[in-house]
């Protein structure tokens, strides 16, 4: 606690509020046409400060602090540029921006703690941006994932989906809005369903390794969720969007609106979305329980009160009802499962004052507070229904800190606090005998997580070579209270406190803590000029959930038991890559190999019948990834992904449970009489036949996508954009393999048409 105090001491003492600060204004245009850009992320280097272009291509920072300062400009389909400004009055300033048909590692990054673009990350990252979320009709965020090289998609039904990292899933991936970690259960748990896509900005993916930035999870890599947000401007400004779209494998429809507001001193904005499917098509006839229906409201903003002082607030809120979950471990294959209502909600609220000294160039603090509730019903036949509750509620604290050592060196150090609390019963009603059993799937537990980070970026060799180093020290703190399942009977009226006993389900109360650091170095050296290499090593960790240390699944199905003395995992990660990014082709590739301790695994205690959580020893994933853009024509576009992971127990010699199997894309993107852009593709997957015991066998496939998407048609007083499509055109009839615990339901949905129109003032 002392050496708290001090830290925040030095930081106060570095304040000064005296210093003199001005507005700073421009303009961002097309080097070719010379009209204006929208969009365009304009980023101060060493400092977590940053805007965007309007629809004028105007940005405008209210009041910046005099001085020297790096800026980087970067918008998708352009070269990112840099500029170098002392700034020391209003200052206004104009830049050009060259287009780029193909991606070059120009979208902000901010999943490393810092404002950088892609290209300047060491860290294996994948983008994706607002465009390549509007030109498909996604139902899940995962869906949207699932094209990027490295990243496959699981289901759990339609709506209930997760993705996969390099073969690591779920419990060994952070997944964050905003930054704000979501935190829910591990089974059937569908965080990555609860997201309106059209209120998202951009998609940051960190594969391998993080937990140097993030903490205890991050082993296998991040996900972070950007929110499109208002900005500052020197005039009031209203602008906006409608959405309309439509999914016809499954009768979906869609709608959104998203409003934008602000003046030089404040912004705001504020977003609304609903939704509703019904059962989905198959090659073999309807997906039995596959409809959703939910809808979502959120708003942002800020103010800066004072100098370059700001306060930042966002509120989202997330509800669904009705929604059907197909089946599947662990529940029995002929049940009847659906979400009754699921609901997130989420509130942050961030304190900034950006340019705080020539040294200290930026200090933030942010709380955040998040509340999940789960409900499940399951119908296991016609006299029994399993009805499931619980709340999860998440409140975490950042403090942040960036210095700029010297125009080569930077370090970012803070402290990251965050603590998730269950509670939740479960009744299993049986009509037949007129009882009610009530139990606790998972005792009422609370998970504490303290963490102290430093990262440093050094720039040496005339800036031909980045290094980040950083490291991280986090403390945790697990609590239980006392679950004897059942928890009590209701027996034709009457209630019993004190039925039989299975303590093999039960636990007792209990208090553990974990410690543990972790550390990365990261590597860019360029060769040549759009020519690098990147090396990184990690050490990771991962203190086991609530769900793997007290679970208790049993749900007429396979028996699921959670184990409190489960140890923490513990990871290192190796990869290697190698970018060329030119104007007319770019190539990145990866090869990794990752080592695991103590990986948390369900351990067949009985074969179809019980199974246990258990560390299993030793394991190991390695494989490889590439992806490639090549302009071959005028603004014609061939691109090439694939991506390949092998997962091994090496303690017991064996294969590890789902690891997705070899795969890849090719395609084309052609843009017709520059009205209408085309992008055909052809997604291939291997046989996946390296199983683990008790997991199935899947075939390869071939799936052929074709999306159409309009130039933006002026209306005067606002525009208009029409996106169309055909997913899996051949109606191919095929198993995700990550997928196959999916009881009776054997394939995933058919053909899909869809169109959406986005309607901008």
């Amino acid at each position: 606690m002392k050496t708290f105090k001090v830290f925040l001491l030095l930081i106060f003492i570095s304040i000064n509020l005296t210093a003199q600060n001005n507005p700073l204004s421009g303009k961002v245009v097309n080097s070719e046409s010379k009209t204006p850009i929208e969009g365009v992320n304009i980023i101060i280097k060493g400092a977590s400060l940053g805007t965007a272009s309007d629809k004028s291509g105007h940005f405008f920072f209210p009041s910046l602090p005099d001085g020297n300062y790096e800026f980087l400009f970067s918008a998708v389909g352009y070269h990112a540029e840099e500029l170098r400004l002392n700034h020391n009055r209003n200052t206004v300033i104009e830049i050009e921006l060259k287009p780029s048909p193909i991606k070059l590692g120009e979208v902000k990054v901010v999943s490393t703690k810092q404002n950088l673009i892609a290209q300047n990350v060491p860290l294996p990252v994948e983008v994706v941006s607002k465009e390549n979320i509007e030109a498909k009709n996604a139902q899940s965020l995962s869906e949207i994932l699932n094209s990027e090289p490295g990243l496959f998609i699981a289901k759990d039904g339609v709506w209930g989906t997760h993705i996969s990292i390099r073969g690591m899933s779920r419990q060994n991936i952070v997944a964050l809005i905003d930054e704000n970690r979501i935190e829910t259960a591990t089974n059937i748990a569908a965080g990555l369903s609860m997201i309106d896509l059209s209120d998202v900005e951009r998609i940051e993916i960190i594969k391998g390794g993080v937990s140097s930035l993030y903490g205890s999870g991050a082993t296998g890599g991040i996900i972070n969720i950007v929110s499109k947000q208002a900005h500052y401007s020197e005039n009031f400004y209203l602008s906006g969007n409608i959405g309309s779209g439509y999914n016809s494998v499954n009768k979906a429809s869609a709608s959104n609106v998203n409003l934008f507001t602000g003046g030089n001193r404040w912004y705001l904005k504020i977003s609304g979305a609903v939704r509703k499917a019904s059962d989905a098509k198959t090659p073999d006839g309807l997906l039995p329980n596959s409809r959703y229906k939910d809808n979502s409201v959120s708003f942002s903003g800020g103010i800066n009160p004072y100098l370059n002082h700001e306060i930042k607030i966002n509120y989202n809120r997330f509800y669904g009802e009705d929604i059907g979950i197909p089946g599947g471990k662990p529940f029995p294959a002929a049940a009847v499962s659906r979400y009754p209502q699921e609901k997130r909600e989420l509130i942050s609220t961030e304190y900034k004052i950006p340019g705080v000294s020539n040294t200290l160039r930026n200090f933030s603090i942010k709380y955040f507070h998040q509340f999940i509730l789960r409900d499940v019903e399951i119908i296991p036949s016609a006299v029994a229904t399993t009805n499931t509750g619980a709340d999860h509620k998440t409140d975490g604290l950042l403090l942040q800190t960036d210095w700029l050592i010297t125009n080569k060196y930077r370090i970012i150090a803070g402290i990251d606090a965050w603590q998730r609390k269950y509670e939740g019963s479960r009744s299993v009603i049986n009509k037949t005998l007129n009882r009610i059993t009530v139990d606790s799937p998972v005792p009422n537990s609370k998970y504490t997580s303290f963490g102290i980070f430093i990262q440093n970026e050094v720039f040496a060799m005339q800036d031909n070579l980045i290094v980040n180093l950083g490291g991280r020290y986090d403390l945790i703190n697990i609590k239980n209270d006392e679950a004897l399942n059942p928890n009590y009977i209701i027996s034709n009226g009457v209630r019993n406190d004190n039925p039989p006993r299975d303590m093999q389900s039960s636990f007792a109360a209990g208090n553990r803590d974990n410690s543990s650091w972790s550390a990365n170095l990261g590597l860019i050296y360029s060769l040549f000029p759009g020519f690098s290499t990147t090396l990184n090593l990690s050490q990771s960790f991962r203190s086991p959930t609530l769900e793997e240390r007290f679970q208790y699944i049993n749900l007429g199905g396979d028996v699921f038991l959670g184990n409190p003395d489960l140890k923490p995992e513990k990871g290192n990660s190796f990869d290697l890559g190698v970018r060329y990014l030119q104007s007319k082709v770019s190539f990145q590739a990866n090869a990794f190999i990752n080592y695991f301790t103590d990986l948390v695994a369900d351990k067949v205690e009985i074969q179809d019948s019980l199974y246990l959580k258990s560390n299993i020893g030793k394991a190991r994933l390695y494989g490889f990834e590439l992806s490639s853009e090549f302009n071959f024509y005028a603004d014609n576009v061939a691109y090439l992904s694939a991506a390949y992971v092998k997962g091994e127990d090496t303690g017991n010699n064996e294969n590890l449970a789902e690891i997705p199997p070899f795969n890849g894309r090719l395609g084309v993107r052609i843009p017709l009489l520059s009205l209408i852009n085309v992008d055909f593709s052809a997604s291939w997957y291997a046989n996946q036949e390296n199983n683990a015991k008790g997991e199935s066998r899947t075939g390869g496939y071939t799936l052929y996508d074709l999306y159409l998407s309009t130039k933006k048609f002026d209306l005067n007083l606002a525009s208009m954009q029409v996106f169309a499509g055909v997913e899996n055109i051949s109606d191919k009839a095929y198993r995700n393999h990550l997928s196959t615990y999916r009881g009776a339901i054997k394939l995933e949905p058919g053909r899909n048409l869809f169109i959406k129109a986005i309607f901008s003032f």
